[in-house]
């Protein structure tokens, strides 16, 4: 039995009464072509001429065998003729309806030699001279006594009568083997196969992928935003959510809600380049103040001329000192609404500085997000559970996708987080032997995503493990022909992001990609890592850190 592509007709076109002679001959090639054959069913084609006229056609069948080589068949059902007058091929069917169809003939020839063409051409298989003919099936007409005209003499012909041997007819119109025409081949057979019938997966264009799942993940954050409602009433809360969970969008949104009601508001959090991008965010918004904790202690101590001891401990003691001397000093620069994100990295002092700062600190809005990753910042008491009753957790991941979030769960470990984002583009693991391929692969990655617009350059950010300075990709300020800025400047420019894993605490992208991960030894900055990145993660690096990464062996 034949190799038959499609194997079995389509339920549409078994349907369509015009397509039954076709059905008819696909049966019967099915069951009396030898297993050598190969015969594939309604294949269109389309094709510029040298002077740029397009033609389209559509071959009923063709046949291929590796020595025979190839026969291409045009099948025309009902009683055929052909008018004198004006050459016009004429169909009429069991209600003596007339058609008028094309001419068989030509039509066979012409897919022959696009076909012998498209062969010719192919980069899979080297132009070789092989046996190439055209046939002609009118399965409802009998064979007539003389040949159909000049160029339809009655061996291209198979009829009604042929069809109870069709498969010997098809082999004696094919030729004999060993014939001086030449021979298909293995590598034509495979060749051809990949012109007609290979199959193939088109995956959207990455840009229209990634902007549906970023589209999911902010309908999902904003539906967050209802949590806030249900927390009305209660003035101090610790909330708390793994990575992805949405805290600081929606600190972010308390701090603001709280300012447009008429409060006094402070929104801080622990990272720098955090507290500028939020106030990037919230532009313009009065009675918001935000910044960084050891930038607002500075900040409040020079309004209110409070000199910062250079004597202790700067940022463990002294500007935390400041702060405290400054609302004592002057009063009307504390706070009625004190929002604070990365709460899990704030020294218990820290934010007991931070409560005397509210107008009334057992009373005033204070609201500490916090990451309850039990296996970075497991606490044994302290500032954040002193309040058991006042807090509530955030148990969905929003912000990344779900092949994201797989790749961050063997660094999380705490109460079970469910992932709602969109399944989204896989983690890709790239291996690499040395960090100068890393950075090699790093720059073809990101240059590649932005010129091809599958993302922008500012949607890019490069995060290394080691030091900013001591990262050979960023010293020139550019990779490759992209301009790269710190953290800090992300929001001013147009150019994609390059700093550490430790600077980026806090803040996500669109796209990251991980360089110098051998030098993410410590669990922290691995699960900081890989859970920055909301749509896209290239994790480049040597085989062994990669396994480490992946597996959670630390």
């Amino acid at each position: 039995m034949a190799k038959m592509y499609p194997n079995r007709i389509p339920d549409d076109i078994a349907r369509d009464r015009l397509r039954s002679a076709e059905i008819r001959i696909y049966e019967t090639l099915a069951q009396q072509l030898p297993d050598a054959f190969a015969c594939y069913y309604s294949r269109p084609w389309h094709r510029i001429t040298p002077e740029g006229v397009e033609q389209d056609g559509e071959a009923d069948f063709i046949i291929a065998h590796a020595q025979l080589g190839l026969l291409v068949i045009e099948v025309k059902g009902g009683r055929v003729s052909c008018r004198e007058g004006d050459g016009q091929w004429i169909s009429l069917d069991r209600h003596n309806i007339a058609f008028q169809i094309k001419n068989p003939v030509d039509q066979a020839r012409r897919s022959k030699h696009h076909l012998i063409r498209r062969l010719n051409d192919s980069k899979d298989w080297r132009p070789n001279r092989f046996r190439a003919r055209h046939a002609v099936i009118l399965p409802d007409s009998s064979r007539p006594q003389r040949a159909l005209g000049a160029d339809a003499p009655l061996e291209i012909f198979a009829f009604g009568n042929d069809l109870a041997s069709l498969g010997d007819w098809v082999q004696a119109r094919m030729g004999a083997e060993g014939d001086s025409d030449g021979d298909l081949g293995r590598d034509g057979m495979e060749a051809l196969h990949r012109e007609l019938a290979t199959k193939f997966e088109l995956r959207p264009h990455l840009a229209r992928s990634l902007g549906e799942d970023q589209r999911q993940i902010e309908r999902l954050t904003y539906e967050q935003f209802a949590v806030l409602e249900s927390l009305d009433g209660n003035a101090q809360m610790a909330i708390s959510g793994a990575a992805g969970t949405g805290k600081t969008l929606l600190a972010l949104e308390k701090a603001m809600r709280s300012a447009a009601d008429g409060r006094r508001t402070l929104f801080t959090c622990y990272n720098t380049a955090l507290g500028l991008h939020l106030k990037t965010l919230a532009t313009g918004v009065e009675n918001l103040h935000i910044g960084s904790f050891h930038q607002i202690c500075g900040q409040i101590a020079r309004v209110a001329g409070v000199v910062v001891s250079e004597a202790v401990d700067l940022y463990d003691l002294a500007l935390p000192a400041a702060l405290m001397n400054a609302v004592d000093a002057q009063p009307g620069l504390r706070f009625d609404s004190i929002i604070i994100d990365e709460g899990q990295d704030f020294h218990d002092g820290w934010l007991d500085t931070l409560r005397l700062c509210l107008k009334d600190p057992d009373a005033g809005e204070f609201y500490v997000f916090h990451d309850d990753n039990q296996r970075l910042y497991a606490t044994t008491g302290g500032f954040l559970s002193s309040l058991p009753e006042n807090s509530f957790r955030l148990n969905k991941n929003l912000r990344n996708t779900r092949a994201i979030y797989r790749s961050v769960t063997p660094w999380y470990e705490g109460r079970r987080v469910t992932s709602a984002g969109p399944e989204g583009e896989p983690v890709h693991w790239i291996e690499c032997n040395d960090s100068r391929q890393a950075y090699a692969k790093a720059i073809t990655l990101a240059s590649e995503l932005v010129r091809t617009r599958q993302v922008l350059a500012p949607q890019v950010t490069i995060l290394t493990g080691k030091k900013r300075e001591s990262c050979e990709l960023f010293a020139t300020g550019r990779v490759g022909s992209l301009g790269v800025v710190s953290a800090e400047h992300r929001a001013e420019a147009k150019s994609l992001t390059g700093d550490t894993v430790r600077r980026f605490k806090g803040l996500e992208a669109k796209c990251v990609i991980l360089v110098d991960i051998d030098h993410l030894v410590e669990p922290e900055l691995i699960y900081v890592a890989l859970s920055r990145p909301s749509l896209l993660l290239y994790v480049v690096g040597k085989k062994e850190d990669i396994q480490r990464l992946k597996l959670a062996q630390v």
